[in-house]
């Protein structure tokens, strides 16, 4: 499960940079609302920093709570993600597939690395 997580941080984060990107781009910060521009700006740094520490949490001992915490934060934004593009799809019509791939993605991540995490420290001394 460690092996899907990281493999999914490493795919989400970069997902996460390019709609960064995407969000910071000249005709974006124009249209855009500043509480919906801010909201998918703290959304995107926090899924990379979530994926950077998935990362470390393979390398390092880290807190097993911090990992808990973090792997509910990306289950609860994978969620959120995929119930508001149906909501987006059903007031506007336009479909927007690969969000619904991206919102299952982050809860596949998610869930692995608490599943995978949460393995190891069964036979970890107290």
């Amino acid at each position: 499960m460690k092996t899907v997580s990281i493999f999914l941080a490493l795919i989400n984060s970069l997902l996460a940079g390019l709609i960064l990107l995407a969000s910071l781009s000249g005709s974006e910060t124009r249209d855009a609302a500043v509480l919906w521009l801010m909201t998918k700006i703290l959304a995107t740094v926090g899924i990379i920093l979530i994926g950077a520490l998935t990362w470390l949490g393979n390398v390092f001992s880290l807190k097993p709570s911090l990992m808990a915490l973090s792997s509910l934060c990306l289950v609860a934004l994978g969620a959120a993600t995929a119930v508001w593009t149906f909501h987006l799809a059903m007031l506007t019509g336009n479909m927007e597939y690969y969000m619904v791939i991206y919102g299952i993605s982050l809860m596949i991540q998610g869930m692995a690395s608490l599943f995978g995490f949460t393995d190891g420290t069964k036979n970890a001394p107290a």
